[in-house]
C-alpha cells in the first residue's frame, strides 16, 4: 500500500506532465522501453523534440534510463518506472480526469480592488484636462484621485 505522501506525489506529476509526456508514457507500457530514435519514431516527431521531455519523465522519476554502450541510436534505453505506471492508472481514471478538466472551484474571495487604477486614470484625466485649460475639470478628477488614494491609504470603502 502506498504512503499518502507519494499518493500527492503521483497525483502532482500525473497534473503537472504535458500532452506528449503521456503519449511517451504511454508508449514505454504498450510497446516497452526504448533508445532514444525509438522514441522518436513512435511520437512521430525527432530526437531533439522528444528528448527534453523523455529527461522530465526521468527527473520526476516516471521513468529511468539504462545505459547501453552497443547501440549507434543512442546511449540510453529509456524505461517505464514504476511510478509512471501509477501516472497512466491515474490519468485514465474518469474521476481524475473531471478533477484536472473541472473549471476551478468559485470562492468567496471579493474582486480585486480596482480604486488604484481608477485613482491613476482621474489623475491622467486630471493631467490631460489641465493641458487643455479646463482646469476646474482637471481639479474635479484630481480630488476624485485624491480621495481614492485616501481611501486606500487608511483602508476605509468597499473595493469595486
Amino acid at each position: 500500500m502506498q504512503s499518502s505522501l507519494e499518493q500527492n506525489a503521483i497525483n502532482e506529476a500525473a497534473r503537472k506532465i504535458s500532452p506528449l509526456q503521456q503519449q511517451l508514457l504511454q508508449s514505454l507500457r504498450d510497446k516497452g522501453p526504448g533508445l532514444l530514435l525509438e522514441m522518436a519514431v513512435r511520437a512521430q516527431l525527432f530526437p531533439e523534440d522528444v528528448n527534453e521531455p523523455l529527461s522530465g519523465l526521468v527527473g520526476l522519476g516516471l521513468a529511468t534510463t539504462q545505459s547501453v554502450s552497443t547501440s549507434k541510436f543512442g546511449a540510453e534505453l529509456f524505461v517505464l518506472a514504476p511510478a509512471g505506471d501509477k501516472v497512466l492508472r491515474l490519468l485514465s481514471d474518469p474521476a481524475f480526469q473531471r478533477e484536472i478538466t473541472a473549471p476551478p472551484p468559485v470562492t468567496s474571495a471579493k474582486m480585486p480592488d480596482t480604486r488604484q487604477s481608477e485613482a491613476e486614470l482621474h489623475t491622467k484625466l486630471g493631467d490631460a484636462l489641465q493641458q487643455q485649460g479646463n482646469i476646474e475639470k482637471a481639479i474635479e478628477h484630481y480630488q476624485r484621485a485624491l480621495e481614492l488614494t485616501r481611501e486606500l491609504s487608511t483602508g476605509s470603502g468597499e473595493s469595486r
